[in-house]
């Protein structure tokens, strides 16, 4: 075998052509005439084209062959079934659990796996990454301190988010920043794309127990598989038996109910986590062990012609000038304006913050797209676009000014609402990346992106670890309390709020109401209503600190 020291792409190459040669020779053998023509082209020179190669199957590239070789450690095995156990402990606690106490639990197991399987002592963490677990773990602790279904959705998509940034930066992705085009499109790659690839990864690092000689690892590892394998059977059988004898099952809710545990969840529990665990282990195996050619870091921006931007700013800016100078006094102008027109506060409102909103965002997009696209001389922006984005950004703060005082108007007559408290919230975001906009229009070494991308982190922050709903209700009440006669209370707002409210209501309960819409009988409503969601809620997963005192209060006025 004399092509044994041949790479082996180039062996397969030399057995293709050989194989083609044998066919070319037999064809000419059996063929009973010859034509004159078919020699002529026979001479021709076969001439390969430069870009062309063979298919390959990727079981057999040596880059493959070097991956799998990497999984097959010890360390593959050992985060292939800590990413099972995760992702069931996710299952159980979070999913078809309640998120409380649990997120932060969870997010302290996931993080021990993740940094001890990315450490490795003659390199370094990434430092951006190691950055970016201080938020995540005070989001995650968010979910302890208090219940706020109507902002966690936030607070979750944050996370998802973060946790993706995260784990590029440990998989040593080439990146141009952490909050670029860039990096949304190789999270996309690495966390969506290429764990789908590495499925069989998880698998094949259980070929480690063939060759390793330590039979407590192999006692370990089997273990595991027959408790999986055992747990959704004897789920099954628990139920079985549950449903035919009801003094067994009377038994079994009463120890359910003490430690918090479904036994109807255990076989989701199983069946799920180890779907999911494989998919993340496949993840976690690729950003690590998967050196694959990757395309190098691309930069986005500097690619539009100055004069172009230039005009196209001077035009926008002339119109918002002008909108700005000539409503000066209707944008501002208050209580006096709505005397003046008759309007009511909420169509003031309303009509003003819409339109001024919608203004802004669009304001702010054309912004930042011609910090980033606009062709820059030397890294800087022409005088002109330098001036016409100030312009542009001081305007936009004039319009965000007087869409907050339109809502703070609205929430002066009408009180707080969820969806205010957020208006307000994302309109300061707008307002802080405003600012650091027209920082970079003059300091043009500052990354504009990373600073947005802090603040909106900082202000998730805040806004997942304020009691958001419990302001909410505080403030409203107290208007109420003080000013019976003159300001409403929405109880139907009242009662789409969580059991944190519990110590606000009750203060309701206090009083002797029982004319108009809020009534004792309407606040007896609510509060058991919330005592309903707390039941709910699983007494140990779901736990957060705010459901000591409302768990109190709702017994105390609900006897």
């Amino acid at each position: 075998m004399e092509n044994k020291n041949l790479p082996q792409s180039e062996a397969l190459n030399q057995q293709a052509q050989v194989e083609i040669q044998t066919s070319a020779v037999q064809a000419q053998t059996q063929a009973p005439t010859v034509n004159p023509n078919a020699q002529q082209v026979s001479n021709i020179p076969r001439i390969t084209p430069p870009y062309y190669q063979p298919y390959i199957p990727r079981h057999v590239t040596p880059a493959y062959i070097a991956f799998k070789a990497r999984v097959i450690t010890p360390k593959g095995l050992i985060i292939t079934v800590l990413s099972i156990l995760l992702c069931i402990l996710y299952t159980e606690t979070i999913l078809l659990g309640s998120a409380g106490i649990s997120v932060p639990i969870f997010a302290v197991a996931f993080y021990g796996t993740l940094f001890y399987f990315f450490r490795e002592n003659e390199k370094a963490l990434n430092k951006s990454a190691v950055y970016l677990t201080l938020p995540i773990l005070l989001l995650a602790f968010s979910f302890l301190i208090h219940y706020n279904p109507s902002t966690q959705f936030i607070t979750w998509l944050a996370l998802i988010g973060l946790i993706c940034i995260q784990l590029v930066l440990l998989g040593n992705a080439h990146v141009s920043g952490v909050f670029t085009f860039d990096m949304f499109a190789k999270a996309i790659v690495n966390l969506v794309g290429k764990p789908f690839s590495n499925l069989g990864m998880p698998f094949h690092s259980f070929g480690i127990l063939k060759n390793n000689k330590s039979k407590t690892l192999k006692n370990s590892i089997y273990i595991l598989i027959g408790l999986a394998v055992s747990l959704p059977i004897a789920a099954i059988l628990m139920n079985l038996f549950m449903s035919a004898d009801a003094v067994f099952s009377d038994a079994m809710n009463t120890v359910s109910d003490f430690i918090g545990l479904d036994f109807a969840n255990v076989f989701w529990d199983i069946v799920l986590g180890l779907v999911f665990g494989l998919f993340l282990a496949a993840t976690l195996l690729g950003l690590k062990y998967g050196h694959s050619k990757e395309k190098p870091a691309v930069t986005i921006g500097d690619n539009i012609e100055s004069i172009i931007v230039g005009t196209f700013l001077t035009i926008i800016n002339v119109f918002i000038i002008a909108f700005v100078a000539f409503q000066f006094v209707y944008l501002f102008g208050g209580t006096v304006n709505i005397t003046a027109s008759g309007m009511s506060y909420a169509d003031y409102a309303r009509r003003g913050f819409f339109e001024l909103s919608t203004a802004s965002g669009i304001i702010f997009a054309i912004a930042l797209f011609v910090l980033i696209m606009t062709k820059k001389k030397a890294g800087k922006l022409p005088l002109w676009i330098q001036l016409a984005t100030v312009s542009l950004c001081v305007c936009n703060g004039v319009l965000l000014v007087s869409a907050v005082k339109r809502m703070l108007l609205y929430v002066d007559a009408y009180g707080l609402s969820v969806l205010r408290v957020l208006t307000l919230w994302f309109m300061g975001i707008i307002g802080l990346c405003l600012l650091w906009m027209v920082i970079k229009c003059f300091v043009s070494k500052i990354d504009v992106m990373k600073w947005i991308g802090l603040t909106i982190i900082v202000g998730v922050c805040v806004l997942s670890l304020t009691n958001t709903e419990r302001i909410i209700a505080k403030y409203n009440i107290e208007r109420y309390i003080n000013s019976p006669t003159k300001i409403s209370l929405d109880v139907l707002q009242l009662g789409q709020l969580s059991y944190t409210t519990a110590p606000e209501i009750a203060k309701l309960a206090e009083l002797d109401l029982k004319a108009g819409p809020i009534t004792n009988l309407a606040i007896q409503n609510i509060l058991k209503s919330q005592k309903e969601q707390l039941e709910y809620r699983n007494r140990l997963y779901g736990f957060t600190l705010d459901s000591i005192e409302a768990r109190r209060i709702l017994a105390s006025e609900l006897k």
